[in-house]
């Protein structure tokens, strides 16, 4: 739920991260061109005031004024750039708030984006966010709910009146999970959904009891009623799980549904008989070892339940060490990487477990991707990251690396060991190694010596991905630039998309010392990948072109 609802602005790929590079103007130059015959021009003008944030303050009439553009995307564009003036742009309100019944999904997406950034008071947004959960294009009701949810307390009164509605009450129900105990007065409401003919709408009605925890304690014994239910029998009882207070004949009736048919119900079952036991070692030790087993399921969300549950149990690691060794051995790949996309989920609440197995040769490779997809905020890896990296497996090996370049900058201590790497026996570790030293960026600079040999290897991968670092490194070294070029334009012809996209991103970095680039780049402009256009014009325009 917390992904769907923060799922980035719909111009987060449009809008090009390098236009700051580009020359500046001022914004009574960019006000003007507001005016242009040239719609890419009007874009870029748009776009350059959004990214000067308040700054651009003196723009607010002009864009506000922009908003009844005949075209949608022009619409959207300038509403996305009013947003981002946050309270500089107070006077655009009115006219956001007109935009939020245009006939376009994604200009009423960026309206709602932008008075959520501006927030011009609740009594002016919520009312109108509420209406909007009934938008008949879910992405504007998925945007409504995200800026409901972070209103906290405020909306409340105003949920209890949408969970009355209709197609508004389901909504509701997601905004209440993601709010959890500052929702707390929605119990009563939550639970008169729960005797509804709407099958979905009681489900979201229970998981919002459970994110409200201890809190919706008067709703156990409805709750309780579901547990006969098999479509929310597992719903009910990972809320029960989460709110606690379960009498002994409720638990007796639990522990029947650890020997029910549906893996899932059985999965929970375990998890909430074990999580109101926290202390019973014997009865910890036998939910661990049923729940690693979990993790073999061929039910995808019992795999996904069980990981999150050893999660949320956070047993003693010498007890979840031994169940997952057992487990795991052998598992089908697919298996795994659930377990992984799961754990990964934890974030922070898994890390100390993950920087344990990097201890364990068997599972360190895939506590290694765990920590990759985590990302810069597992910096507290680092250390045992670069312990990893004595494996004598070469994929482990290739693995650590990756997951300290998910790390970035905050892995800078690993850069002398990383550079090592660059001279590993196996092929993909040496690529692995470029790739995490061009994400270091100026960290890595003593790497550079190293990367420009690397720049006539034969093999051309390798060479590609030594210029693609050493632009990350160091982008304003003419003399590396010279001699990287070359190699990245050659790397825009590549038959990976992805590759393409890197080579081109690399060229942009360099700006005006990719000049020689410039014929190749233009010629990208005509990619069939959408990635590769994208990035090629980034770069031409960091380039002046």
């Amino acid at each position: 739920m917390q992904s769907v609802l923060r799922s980035g602005l719909l111009l987060a790929m449009v809008v090009c991260p390098l236009v700051a590079k580009a020359e500046e103007k001022s914004v009574r130059e960019l006000i003007a061109a507001l005016e242009s015959d040239r719609p890419a021009e009007r874009l870029a003008s748009i776009d350059q005031l959004g990214l000067m944030g308040s700054e651009a303050a003196a723009a607010v009439p002009a864009l506000t004024n922009v908003l009844k553009d005949p075209s949608a995307v022009v619409r959207a564009h300038a509403a996305n750039s009013l947003g981002r003036m946050g309270s500089a742009a107070r006077s655009a309100v009115p006219a956001l708030m007109s935009l939020v019944g245009d006939e376009d999904g994604a200009v009423r997406r960026e309206a709602i984006e932008a008075l959520a950034a501006i927030r011009p008071g609740p009594k002016v947004t919520v009312p109108l966010l509420v209406k909007m959960l009934n938008d008949s294009a879910p992405e504007v009701a998925i945007r409504a709910a995200s800026a409901l949810a972070d209103r906290g307390k405020e909306a409340v009164p105003f949920l209890l009146e949408a969970l009355q509605d209709g197609q508004a009450a389901y909504w509701a129900c997601l905004v209440i999970s993601e709010m959890g105990p500052e929702a707390a007065e929605t119990v009563p409401a939550l639970m008169k959904l729960l005797d509804g003919a709407d099958h979905q709408l009681r489900r979201e009605a229970i998981l919002a009891l459970a994110e409200i925890g201890p809190a919706a304690a008067p709703a156990v014994s409805a709750l309780a009623r579901a547990l006969d239910d098999e479509i929310h029998a597992a719903a009910a009882t990972y809320a029960l799980g989460r709110i606690g207070g379960i009498s002994r004949p409720l638990e007796r009736r639990i522990k029947e549904n650890t020997e029910a048919g549906d893996p899932l119900l059985r999965i929970i079952s375990v998890w909430t008989l074990a999580r109101t036991h926290r202390d019973d070692e014997t009865r910890m030790r036998k939910a661990v070892a049923c729940l690693a087993e979990g993790l073999k399921c061929e039910h995808r969300l019992a795999r996904e339940a069980a990981a999150r549950a050893l999660v949320d149990l956070d047993p003693d690691p010498e007890i979840v060490r031994a169940a997952l060794k057992k487990a795991l051995e052998g598992a089908k790949p697919e298996v795994l990487d659930t377990a992984m996309d799961a754990m990964a989920a934890m974030r922070l609440k898994v890390l100390p477990r993950l920087i344990e197995a990097l201890e364990v040769q068997e599972v360190r490779a895939r506590a290694a991707a765990i920590i990759a997809r985590i990302g810069p905020e597992a910096k507290a890896a680092v250390p045992a990251l670069i312990d990893a990296l004595d494996d004598p497996d070469a994929a482990t090996r290739s693995e650590v690396l990756l997951a300290l370049a998910a790390i970035g900058p905050d892995a800078r201590p690993a850069a002398s060991v990383v550079i090592k790497c660059l001279n590993d026996p196996d092929l993909k570790v040496r690529y692995a190694a470029c790739y995490c030293l061009g994400r270091l960026g100026t960290e890595a600079e003593v790497a550079k010596e190293m990367l420009q040999r690397h720049l006539k290897s034969p093999d051309r991968f390798l060479a590609l991905a030594s210029a693609w670092a050493l632009a990350c490194i160091d982008p304003q070294c003419a003399e590396t630039a010279a001699r990287s070029v070359a190699v990245l334009i050659n790397g825009l012809k590549e038959r990976e998309a992805s590759t393409r996209v890197h080579a081109a991103e690399a060229l942009g970095a360099l700006g005006a010392l990719a000049k020689d680039a410039v014929p190749a780049l233009r010629q990208a402009l005509k990619d069939p990948s959408p990635e590769v256009r994208r990035a090629a014009g980034q770069a031409l325009r960091a380039i002046g072109e």
